[in-house]
């Protein structure tokens, strides 16, 4: 099969043939058809997740169909529509057992991350890691769900977001773009702030009560009730931080290895202030973003869809912030 692979960090993605890999036991070998990119595969690529094994291949952002079942898989799963769960974790704990993967403390590896992804033509997981895709969502539509959707649905869901709350949205990339709506579709008064122009007025098209420049906000006088960060740059949240009102909650959806940030102890002292660290998302939580994108309540924001081979032209319009929403790499398989 075809398969962008990573050999050295920071280095180029080459394209080459690999092995198909096998499912064993309870496994499913899918089709990639398509397979979404973000800022996590700039931190895969460029050495920043230390667990990342070389050579290596990236994407986790994955939809796609099953062409073969493992010994102890249905043989009517073969031919299904599918999106994968990112974790491969060890389905046993109390953790898996209510389909929160991402909190499994026995994890085997991640797709994309630890085991080869999405950016090869083949993938083999779990079964249970597969939630069944509707016919009416595209693939390219569906292969963002999750990551770019999921992970903002769950940290809003982290941050118990109640009617009469004043939500920001900090940075409306592929991340944010998507939690606007989520919030819009429940009546929550959200703002959305960023620093580029053009993503602020598509977030006031998806919902947004306002969008305001950062610098705007950080002059705005009122305060908020929650603050979802998925930005995660000690410049940006330290001052932010400042932003809550009293019991404000400061939900961190996005990440930066090995970067410290300092916050003001006093003030969330005296303001009850809570910080929410919040990781992916469940598979529950998986499958009812499926139903409302299935449902047209809820829509997946592409900029682009390339082929594969251009894989590296994709990280590098996600270095330089150059898209809206998602970039989607589309494998040419039918």
């Amino acid at each position: 099969m075809r398969a962008m692979v990573l050999d050295e960090y920071n280095g180029k993605l080459t394209l080459r043939d690999v092995p198909v890999p096998s499912p064993k036991r309870n496994e499913v070998l899918i089709r990639v058809h398509a397979c979404g990119l973000c800022g996590s595969d700039l931190k895969i690529t460029g050495g920043k997740i230390k667990t990342t094994p070389l050579p290596h291949t990236p994407g986790h952002e994955i939809a796609g169909e099953i062409v073969e079942c493992g010994a102890g898989v249905p043989s009517g799963m073969t031919g299904k529509r599918v999106i994968t769960h990112t974790y491969a974790s060890c389905k046993t704990c109390e953790s898996c057992k209510t389909g929160a993967y991402n909190m499994c403390p026995d994890l085997h590896g991640r797709l994309g991350f630890e085991l080869p992804g999405g950016l090869g033509e083949y993938v083999v997981i779990d079964a249970s890691n597969c939630v069944l895709l509707p016919k009416e969502i595209s693939f390219t539509d569906a292969c963002i769900i999750p990551c770019a959707m999921l992970s903002v649905y769950h940290g809003i869901n982290r941050a118990n977001i109640r009617p009469g709350d004043r939500v920001v949205m900090l940075g409306v990339g592929g991340l944010g773009i998507h939690g606007v709506q989520f919030l819009a579709l429940r009546g929550i008064h959200v703002t959305a702030v960023d620093l580029k122009k053009d993503k602020l007025d598509y977030a006031a098209k998806l919902g947004a009560t306002e969008a305001l420049d950062f610098e705007a906000f950080m002059n705005d006088q009122n305060k908020v009730s929650v603050i979802m960060d998925n930005v995660a740059k000690p410049a940006v949240t330290g001052p932010c931080l400042k932003k809550l009102a009293k019991n404000g909650r400061y939900v961190m959806v996005g990440y930066s290895p090995g970067v410290e940030s300092v916050f003001d102890s006093e003030y969330m002292h005296l303001n009850e202030t809570q910080i929410i660290g919040t990781r992916n998302g469940t598979i529950p939580e998986l499958k009812e973003i499926v139903g409302l994108v299935s449902a047209g309540k809820i829509k997946s924001i592409i900029d682009r869809i390339l082929p594969l081979e251009q894989a590296n032209t994709a990280l590098e319009l996600i270095r330089n912030g150059d898209i809206m929403g998602r970039v989607v790499v589309q494998h040419d398989n039918g």
